[in-house]
């Protein structure tokens, strides 16, 4: 029963490393529109509140390294750039550039009360 109970325990664990390595994979090639240089020269700053961001919309030129940081006027908040593993707490800052032009959604990736689902925004490459 104890050699029953390890081969499903190590079952598991192997199981568990594998779909780790694949989500972490995919990420990777989700960012490659965006990249980390070592300073910016411009920040942008996404002000957050009771379930909102203070703009629907949010302009950066493509490959203008930039210091992306939220802040928040009520409860806590963060930024998770949609399919990217790219996010943000209040209070934190990371220097991005965005290598190709388009649109980035954004949303509040901490279950912040009723009205959460409803911070959205985007971020516009241009």
């Amino acid at each position: 029963m104890r050699l029953r109970n390890k081969l499903v325990g190590s079952a598991i664990v192997a199981m568990l490393v594998l779909i780790v390595s694949a989500c972490g994979a995919s990420s990777t090639t989700l960012n490659s529109n965006i990249s980390e240089p070592s300073s910016a020269t411009k920040e942008v700053v996404i002000e957050a509140k009771s379930w909102e961001f203070d703009k629907t919309e949010y302009r950066v030129k493509k490959g203008e390294a930039i210091k992306l940081s939220v802040k928040s006027s009520s409860g806590f908040h963060g930024i998770k750039i949609e399919d990217t593993s790219y996010s943000i707490q209040t209070n934190e800052s990371k220097v991005l550039s965005f290598d190709k032009a388009g649109e980035y959604n954004i949303y509040c990736n901490i279950a912040c009360g009723s009205g959460h689902s409803k911070m959205k925004a985007k971020i516009i490459v241009e």
